[in-house]
């Protein structure tokens, strides 16, 4: 039963616009702030990057910016859940969200 179908192209807008919002909260200081020598500057970029890629990859035909871009973010969502893994916690909640919306868009690409 698929009542509301119609509302699934909204519902992957909606997880783009959710996802560049979480990311831009979480890692735009952390990347304004320019340090090339700390890890938390590259991790920060690359969230940023993917995201914007993520985002973009929904105006193209092709899935292959949206799964590519996804398939980093899966990774590093990913490695961040793990690393920050000591119960369940708000900020594991948060990276464990963000793996699974970029599992789903890995396996939707822009359907």
């Amino acid at each position: 039963m698929n009542p509301w179908k119609s509302l699934s192209g909204l519902a992957t807008w909606f997880m783009r616009i959710a996802m560049m919002l979480m990311i831009f909260t979480r890692f735009f200081q952390t990347f304004m702030n320019f340090n090339l020598i700390s890890s938390d500057f590259y991790w920060a970029t690359a969230f940023i990057v993917l995201g914007v890629l993520i985002f973009a990859g929904g105006f193209l035909t092709k899935h292959s910016l949206t799964v590519i871009s996804a398939i980093g973010l899966l990774i590093l969502s990913a490695l961040q859940a793990y690393w920050s893994y000591s119960g369940v916690t708000g900020i594991f909640a948060q990276w464990l969200l963000m793996t699974s919306v970029s599992l789903f868009f890995v396996t939707n690409g822009n359907k």
